[in-house]
């Protein structure tokens, strides 16, 4: 990571550490929302397609004789 500096002195700027991070923080929660607003937009039908075959995968692979999901 490149510092920037306040001064002639070459010590490194406060907020300059500090404002990086949160900076980057806010770019990926923004591409998270993003992809989130796609998959919710999705009408596809491939997760209603495919979620009873996952689903029955699920509760015939449990060690417990408790079911996974209400039904």
């Amino acid at each position: 990571m490149e510092l920037e500096h306040d001064d002639a002195s070459g010590a490194p700027s406060r907020g300059t550490m500090e404002e990086r991070p949160r900076d980057d923080l806010m770019a990926r929660n923004r591409a998270v929302i993003r992809l989130l607003n796609e998959w919710l937009a999705d009408e596809s039908g491939y997760d209603e397609e495919t979620w009873p075959e996952l689903k029955a995968a699920l509760q015939a692979n449990r060690s417990s004789g408790r079911r996974l999901f209400s039904e």
